[in-house]
């Protein structure tokens, strides 16, 4: 008997993220067709020939539909980057990290389709900052346990706020410039560069105190 009940509720399960993955391509292909602001619940639900009502079983908004991929994804920019070796510089440590992560989120076709929404819609942008900034906090503590101080340290909170503008801003252009695949690794490698040289220009300039 238990196995027939963890049969039908293996079905259930699939059947319902069948359902799922149905609402979430039909809407990318009307968002990336008509706009997101254009699209709305009902033309999503008939795309994916269910009822709106159904579509409230999985999303409570179109927002959070378009965010299901990219929100899902935990980020492990702190373990990853505590894993580096001890004599890595910073920089280059962290660069490492972001390059593997974006990888591996972006190795999800839907994912990239999902960002390409989210940062050419104006409305979208303002809730993909927000979400990007809770992951900049992270990387503040990953930054700080890297330079052995506090997540408080000014240091951390500076250094860790260039790198987290120099990814958004890399991001964005790539987004612009068309997603392509093999245009994002060149683009961080040279952000992560313009941040090396400035903050070495920086350290060459700083007069020493008398």
């Amino acid at each position: 008997m238990k196995k027939v009940v963890d049969a039908a509720h293996g079905l259930r399960e699939r059947k319902k993220a069948r359902t799922r993955e149905a609402l979430i391509d039909a809407a990318l292909e009307l968002f990336e067709r008509k706009g997101f602001e254009a699209t709305t619940i009902e033309d999503i639900a008939a795309a994916a020939e269910v009822s709106p009502r159904t579509f409230f079983r999985y999303f409570e908004s179109k927002p959070e539909l378009i965010m299901a991929r990219s929100a899902s994804k935990e980020s492990r920019i702190g373990p990853m980057l505590a894993a580096r070796p001890a004599g890595e510089g910073l920089l280059e440590a962290t660069r490492e990290v972001v390059r593997a992560e974006l990888d591996d989120h972006l190795a999800d076709p839907l994912v990239v389709r999902e960002l390409q929404v989210m940062l050419t819609t104006p409305s979208l942008r303002k809730l993909a900052r927000e979400h990007f900034h809770e992951e900049e906090a992270e990387l503040v503590v990953a930054v700080a346990g890297r330079l052995g101080v506090s997540p408080d340290d000014l240091e951390a909170q500076v250094t860790a706020t260039m790198i987290a503008s120099a990814i958004w801003t890399t991001t964005n252009r790539w987004v612009a410039q068309g997603a392509d695949p093999e245009r994002l690794e060149p683009m961080l490698d040279e952000a992560f560069a313009i941040l090396a040289d400035g903050l070495a220009s920086g350290t060459r300039s700083r007069r020493p105190e008398r």
